[in-house]
């Protein structure tokens, strides 16, 4: 429930904030990609930190300070007068934007290896079901009452999780583990940083993680611009803002089946390694048959390969690192990919802006596809590694 709600704020913004800051703010499309970087930036640095804390402290508070910052940053957005006060925003919902991963982590704790994955997979699903609301909702609000109007309304979810969090919620780490990561952590507080790091298994997981996101950050940040400039390229500012709304509620839809009803399964047929690789795959042929063909049909097309690979590759990646790092460190090692992958939304929302003003609007598609491939063959080496922590069979 917090995380759906979470992000359904999250996906009332989606859709709205690229033209709101174009047409009401004056900014350039490397101005808006950018503001993803600079969101993912601040994540990239906050994101251990988080993860430590939540191993240290629990995930509750860790999950209410999260949530905090989120709140605050959808606020100033939505009285924001510039440009500037956009980018503050970003990096304060960045420094605290440990929501989904320590999650993640509070999934973890919760559940065994055989069912850790499905367990991941609703968490992805609860994502899923915000971005079929959310979009569609901001969209509407931001067509019908204005632009900055879908913040406020988020600004009002945000704090719905966190009277959710503060008031019905349990810790999920028991308080011995936690006084025993604190005497760890005192006795060596960077070593195990760096100790997770040298595991191959988990530094292969990371990689892929980074490249996964530098490709999908490619795509999703130009996605709005992209969609105007080259698919809905007659139609205005709220017929466009409609129609992508009316795309991410078709993504959000496709994930929520996969997550709710495939992800289990799949795993039980295929295995955890099996399904990253597979759902990289999936979200490899999506690209490129948006890249090659930027037409309403292609993208409505390329929607289940998209979202059904992302659904099914995402938690099963995560269930996977979970096995290879040490109990102790799950909500670390879970930061750690947490930053990884802002590194690659760090570099991709940047690439996406300078390829598509100073190449091509198609430019950052093809981009995407090459990134996309890059990590679909990294995600082979996966097989080369057995979990430290046993899985189930077909993970083998």
């Amino acid at each position: 429930m917090i995380v759906f709600v979470d992000v359904l704020g999250l996906g009332i913004t989606i859709p709205v904030l690229p033209l709101f800051a174009k047409n009401q703010l004056g900014a350039e499309a490397w101005h808006i990609t950018a503001l993803t970087s600079v969101f993912f930036a601040a994540q990239f640095f906050a994101g251990p930190v988080l993860g430590r804390l939540s191993d240290r402290y629990g995930r509750r508070p860790v999950l209410i300070l999260s949530q905090g910052g989120t709140l605050s940053a959808l606020l100033l957005t939505a009285f924001a007068p510039s440009v500037l006060i956009l980018y503050v925003a970003r990096v304060i919902d960045g420094l605290t934007g440990g929501n989904i991963s320590v999650a993640q982590a509070y999934l973890s704790d919760i559940t065994d290896e055989k069912n850790r994955a499905r367990g991941l997979g609703v968490i992805n699903a609860s994502f899923g079901l915000g971005f079929v609301f959310g979009p569609a909702f901001g969209s509407l609000l931001a067509s019908f009452f204005g632009p900055r109007v879908p913040f406020l309304v988020a600004a009002v979810v945000s704090l719905c999780t966190i009277l959710l969090s503060a008031f019905f919620l349990p810790e999920s780490l028991p308080a011995e583990r936690r006084r025993a990561d604190r005497i760890a952590a005192a006795a060596s507080p960077r070593a195990r940083g760096w100790k997770l790091l040298r595991v191959p298994s988990v530094a292969l997981l990371l990689i892929v993680g980074f490249f996964v996101n530098f490709a999908f950050f490619n795509f999703q940040t130009i996605f709005v611009l992209w969609a105007e400039k080259l698919v809905f390229p007659s139609f205005d500012e709220a017929s466009v803002q409609r129609a992508v709304g009316l795309i991410l509620t078709f993504v959000g839809i496709s994930g929520v089946i996969a997550q709710f009803w495939l992800v289990g399964p799949l795993v039980k047929r295929f295995g955890e390694k099996k399904l990253v690789v597979g759902g990289n795959a999936a979200r490899f042929f999506a690209f490129g048959l948006v890249a090659l063909s930027p037409t309403v049909a292609a993208v409505f097309l390329s929607i289940p390969f998209m979202s059904i690979g992302g659904s099914v590759a995402l938690p099963v990646l995560i269930a996977l690192l979970t096995f290879f790092a040490p109990p102790d460190s799950r909500g670390q090692a879970i930061g750690l990919n947490q930053s990884f992958a802002a590194a690659g939304a760090i570099v991709g929302p940047l690439t996406a802006g300078f390829l598509f003003q100073n190449v091509h609007p198609n430019a950052p598609m093809i981009a995407a596809v090459a990134l996309m491939g890059i990590a679909t063959l990294i995600s082979l080496n996966v097989f080369r590694f057995k979990p430290a922590v046993a899985a189930s069979a077909p993970a083998k």
